[in-house]
């Protein structure tokens, strides 16, 4: 029974193509589970597996929660015992947030600032200087010292204050004081009024607190010294104390000191704030910048979206808002006001004197006003928009014709002006987030040796530790030239999935299981070893780590292997035996005999002319300075080099930006960066002539596709529509009366109930949003009399749930149909079945699928971009994808890759290789080889 509780048993798996699975997992071990794409990994591990934990785990919840969680999806199965509470750790669960960071996703902005704010000196809010503070205990020191006590000294403590008039004086005595100080002369505060005509307001005057003997008891002094201090330091009237010596006579004879109480700024020469842990918090409405709200950035409006093309004219539909139906009788307007102001209508816009382009936008003058209502003005068309925006169609307009620029007020550091003074060990705080990671890393290790800071992290070990601690396993897992101030949502898959790791393992929860999806995407081989001390260190904590991969090195330096297939699809679903912790998956059908090259360095910075290759000039965006990139035409082209060395900056920001600058705007040079478009800047782009009249261009980035559930293979391929004309000239649908949109589920066919999404969402609020199978269609999207229509033998679900190796057989001779599906074969997607939602597909799939669609409507040669298509492909399935990609290069196309795979890097014609490092050490083409064939 011992043995029993040490392993996850799992008894007649049949989830989706899963062929009765049973299988004993070692807990507290890290098991590798790899197959080819298809063969019924995520199935195993993320569809059984974690989706029984997760249900189990809802099940403990009580009856008002659970009723909305009946039909969640779930593996088919017999039995699953001793199953350990799971964690998943998926590629596609990326928040879109912008306040979402590394800093708060991997929970390191917490330790950091409460060390932060432990460490440094109390400072002034206003201008970051150290403040000056006294302590109660300094003047008791003092007035107690036993040589005082001898010489029977009396003191006297006063507060500084000014009278404004004759009821602030009265206040003063309801408030409870007696007596003044007016120029070292002691007033009672009745004769003060009794003669307040002799004095000049505003007056500055001390009240006096108390006089205090030096022979009183040390206990009596403590006491009134207390007293004195809280009611100064918790008033809003005083900041600071002074004290006077008396004579014998109780006259004051000199002045001692005074005690700063409150804090006070020397550089301001004033009493002051200091800086606390809220004002370094961006995500509370106290710390975070009041311009942008804490996220650093703020919408403005893009004249180039609103005037993309400024060489036509206003009459040409210069204005792109106002091309639309809806806006046409704005453009009318302003066409008349030119008109009457005699603007050339027909003239550029871009050839209009800068006064006339000033009116468009903002209108008449103010000193103006007789033609202020000829017409709406660009400026405050979208100020109506702004006041409208509790309606979806002007949030969707400003949207598109905004862009984001640095906060002006903050300069992206998040914070309000407080937190941005804030300096500990030479560094602002807001420079710790928005250095690379490694940098904050040196910081931490430095601050540890510096002697003035010993004591203090002595006394707070756990906040440096865990702060340490998560830096460094963001740094050693291929983050270091990331800032902990980049947003999520720019991070690849993979980052984000180690981003999720470095939290887990740095909060230290043991005996859970974790669930991991490919944790090496984005990484090269030299990275690799890091990220498995980085499993191994969670597995020993006590945890059990089932991990997706194809990695050959991270699957080797796994505890356990299990491999699923041997195929995809229904050929797959099978455990297969391991040999020498050698899978099949590992060796791949790529005749390498056949494709042995050999690589020639290139030296010269361009080497084709304009008909043979694409030139990019003097590129600059992020850590990439003056790249000058060379892309040859036919061939397979392939971007290395280390995580973060800017492969995907030089081809998204650069590469891509250009080309689409130059097919929409027929210009070859841009000056202006908009990084949240995606947009750097270049000198100047070279393209072979009319390049665009015979080539499509296809950009393929991680995200692939407009993931939705009602996006499919069969609406890419544009398949779904041969099958709804299939289906509507069947005897059975026109006896029913049936068309065309009866037989999709984005129209009249649907479900009533879910809309076509097959599956119905349920809030929870504080659980967030669960998904369960639609009750009335059974996650079929249709409505069941649709359902009753057969077209060779199926009907158009049955069709749907058909993978595409099973449609190239039954309908790949059909007119439409052979093209497409034979295209998705040859990539290896032919285990996917027609109706597969996008948000279900590897990001590998999703950019094999967008290429076959490409393929298969076009007539024209396509120029590829890709980002890493070998994610989710096992050794044989990359073999298969780069014997396509070569061959479909020899037809005539183009590929450009960023890849890290060694297969794809032997065999590309053209490698670039970037780098040398990662962040601030790479933005730079090192290398390039070219490949000649023996």
């Amino acid at each position: 029974m011992k043995k029993d509780l040490e392993y996850l048993t799992c008894s007649g798996v049949r989830t989706h193509n899963l062929k009765n699975i049973n299988l004993k997992i070692p807990l507290k071990k890290w098991i590798s589970i790899t197959g080819v794409s298809g063969s019924g990994k995520s199935s195993f591990a993320f569809d059984t597996i974690y989706s029984e934990s997760q249900r189990r785990f809802l099940e403990t919840l009580g009856t008002y929660e659970r009723q909305f969680l009946q039909g969640l999806p779930q593996g088919e199965f017999e039995d699953i015992e001793n199953i350990p509470a799971a964690i998943a750790l998926k590629q596609s669960n990326k928040t879109g947030d912008p306040r979402s960071v590394i800093a708060t996703a991997s929970d390191v902005a917490e330790p950091l600032r409460t060390l932060f704010i432990s460490l440094m000196e109390p400072s002034c809010t206003t201008c970051g200087s150290p403040v000056k503070m006294s302590k109660a205990e300094e003047l008791t020191q003092f007035l107690s010292d036993p040589d005082r006590k001898k010489s029977n000294e009396n003191f006297l403590i006063s507060v500084p204050f000014v009278i404004m008039n004759k009821k602030v004086a009265q206040d003063l005595l309801v408030e409870g004081y007696s007596r003044i100080l007016i120029e070292k002369n002691i007033f009672l505060i009745e004769e003060f009024l009794s003669n307040i005509k002799n004095h000049v307001f505003p007056l500055n005057i001390e009240i006096v607190l108390d006089r205090i003997s030096s022979t009183l008891e040390i206990s009596e002094i403590e006491n009134r010294v207390e007293t004195i201090w809280s009611q100064v330091k918790f008033s809003p009237k005083f900041s600071f104390i002074n004290l006077n010596k008396l004579d014998k006579s109780n006259v004051i004879s000199q002045f001692i000191k005074n005690y700063h109480v409150q804090p006070f700024c020397n550089k301001c020469q004033s009493q002051t704030n200091i800086i606390q842990s809220k004002d370094l918090d961006w995500q509370s409405v106290l710390g975070a910048c009041k311009a942008c709200n804490g996220l650093g950035n703020i919408p403005v409006l893009d004249e180039n979206k609103i005037i993309p093309n400024q060489k036509l004219s206003l009459n040409s539909g210069a204005i792109k808002p106002w091309t639309s139906d809806t806006f046409s009788w704005m453009q009318e307007e302003l066409l008349r006001a030119c008109k009457k102001r005699g603007v050339k209508i027909q003239d550029s816009y871009e050839s209009l004197s800068k006064e006339t382009k000033e009116w468009i936008w903002k209108g008449e003058p103010s000193n103006n006003k007789k033609q202020k209502n000829d017409f709406v003005s660009i400026n405050e068309f979208f100020d109506v928009l702004e006041q409208e925006k509790y309606k979806s169609t002007s949030r969707i307009l400003l949207a598109k014709y905004r862009k984001y620029i640095l906060c002006p007020e903050c300069e992206g550091a998040r914070i309000g002006k407080s937190g941005k003074n804030a300096i500990c060990f030479g560094k602002t705080y807001y420079n710790i987030f928005q250095s690379e990671i490694k940098d904050t890393f040196d910081w931490l290790i430095k601050l540890k040796k510096e002697k003035k800071f010993e004591k203090l992290i002595d006394s707070i070990p756990e906040i440096y530790n865990e702060a340490l601690k998560k830096i460094t396993l963001l740094n050693k897992l291929g983050l270091g030239s990331a800032q902990l101030f980049r947003r999520c949502k720019t991070l690849s898959g993979g980052e984000y999935q180690r981003v999720l790791l470095t939290r887990v393992i740095g909060n230290g929860l043991t005996d859970a299981l974790y669930v991991l999806d490919e944790p090496s995407i984005g990484l090269g081989k030299n990275e690799i070893p890091t990220l498995i001390s980085c499993i191994q260190e969670l597995r020993d904590l006590g945890n059990t780590i089932i991990m997706v991969e194809h990695d050959k090195d991270l699957i080797s330096a796994s505890d356990e292997i299990f491999e699923f297939g041997p195929g995809g699809g229904n050929e797959g679903g099978n455990l297969l035996p391991i040999i020498n912790k050698t899978p099949a998956s590992f060796k791949t059908k790529f005749n390498i005999e056949n494709n042995q090259v050999t690589k020639k360095e290139i030296k010269n910075e361009r080497i084709f002319n304009s008909d043979e290759s694409i030139y990019l000039k003097n590129f600059n965006a992020l850590n990439c300075n003056s790249v000058n990139l060379e892309i040859l035409l036919k061939k397979l082209n392939v971007l290395t080099g280390p995580s973060g060395a800017g492969k995907s900056t030089i081809i998204h920001f650069g590469l891509e930006s250009a080309l689409e600058k130059l097919n929409s705007h027929n210009s070859t040079s841009n000056n202006i960066a908009d990084y949240d478009s995606k947009i750097g800047t270049w000198e100047n782009l070279i393209a072979p002539k009319d390049f665009f009249s015979g080539t499509d261009l296809i950009s393929v980035e991680q995200k692939a596709l407009h993931r939705t559930s009602s996006s499919v293979p069969a609406t890419i391929l544009g398949l779904m529509d041969l099958l709804r004309k299939n289906f509507a000239t069947t005897k059975e649908a026109k006896s029913l009366g049936f068309n065309l949109s009866d037989f999709s589920f984005n129209g009249s066919g649907s479900c009533d109930t879910c809309n076509g999404k097959g599956i119905i969402q349920e809030d929870l609020f504080f659980l967030g949003e669960v998904e369960k199978t639609c009750p009335e269609c059974n996650g079929t999207r249709y409505r069941n009399d649709v359902l009753q229509v057969k077209w060779l033998g199926k009907n158009i679900y049955e069709w749907l749930s058909t993978s595409l190796y099973e449609c190239k057989i039954k309908l790949g001779k059909l007119p439409g149909f052979g093209k497409p599906i034979a295209l998705c074969c040859q990539l290896g997607l032919g285990h996917i079945p027609l109706g597969m939602p996008t948000t279900s597909m590897s990001g590998g799939e999703a950019q094999r699928l967008r290429i076959c669609a490409a393929l298969s409507k076009s007539s024209k040669k396509i120029f590829c971009i890709l980002d890493e298509p070998t994610r989710g492909l096992s050794e044989k399935d990359i073999g298969d994808l780069l014997e396509s990609l070569i061959q479909l290069c020899s037809e005539g196309h183009t590929f450009v890759i960023v890849e890290h795979h060694e297969l794809f890097q032997n065999h590309a014609h053209h490698l670039i290789k970037v780098g040398p490092g990662s962040g601030a050490q790479g933005g730079k083409i090192v290398e390039r080889l070219l490949s000649i064939a023996k």
